[in-house]
């Protein structure tokens, strides 16, 4: 079973330094999706690989990098960046992956990286992280560590979720459905200091605010 935990940077907005050196500590690796690899040494680190087609890697930073842990995958319409570095992770076996700097200006771009996380959380436990918010999938159930007064969001997709239950909310659902488009969980708030959530059928993200929030989110086992 893979065990490693990579950190993935990619080419949108960057991540403050503070989040990044946080997410590096315990990581096995650190990939580059393209020009990930730019800040990955703004940051003061050289990526263990870069893999894309590499149009967007400066010279210099390229000129860093071992020719061996250069994967150049010619661009097509096989995937994006981020696609090709989650198959290399697998490849090397990563079990955990923090993405980070997927997120910003290209709504396009971070719309098309948040729908990543439904058919890659089959392979690999991802978190989606930038210096605003921490998301990810719910797997049928979830429980974490959280702060009472803490902002988080619960997002259906690719259409209803259903017989949601939660505790340590302050507007509790009980077997209660969210639909896109019709209902959403926007903007709950925690009560409790832990968060269950389950979801009976269908996908269903979490979003919790980082602001305000001491660290990053402790996942607890169920």
């Amino acid at each position: 079973m893979a065990t490693l935990r990579a950190v993935i940077l990619g080419n949108g907005e960057p991540p403050s330094l503070a989040l990044l050196q946080q997410v590096l500590v315990g990581a096995d690796l650190l990939l580059a999706a393209d020009g990930g690899a730019n800040t990955a040494v703004r940051a003061g680190r050289t990526p263990d690989y870069v893999v894309g087609d590499l149009d967007s890697v400066q010279a210099a930073v390229l000129a860093r990098i071992e020719v061996a842990r250069q994967v150049r995958v010619d661009a097509d319409d096989t995937g994006t960046d981020l696609q090709k570095a989650l198959r290399l992770a697998l490849q090397l076996g990563v079990g955990q992956a923090d993405l980070l700097g997927f997120t910003g200006r290209r709504l396009d771009h971070t719309l098309w990286n948040v729908s990543l996380l439904r058919p890659w959380s089959r392979h690999l436990a991802l978190r989606l992280l930038d210096d605003y918010t921490e998301t990810r999938l719910i797997d049928r159930h979830i429980r974490f560590a959280a702060v009472p007064g803490q902002r988080l969001s619960l997002c259906p997709v690719a259409g209803p979720a259903r017989r949601i239950r939660t505790s340590g909310l302050r507007f509790a659902l009980a077997d209660e459905d969210l639909v896109p488009g019709e209902r959403d969980g926007i903007s709950n708030e925690v009560t409790a200091e832990v968060v269950e959530i389950s979801v009976a059928e269908g996908e269903l993200l979490l979003v919790v605010q980082r602001e305000g929030a001491p660290g990053l989110v402790t996942w607890l086992a169920p």
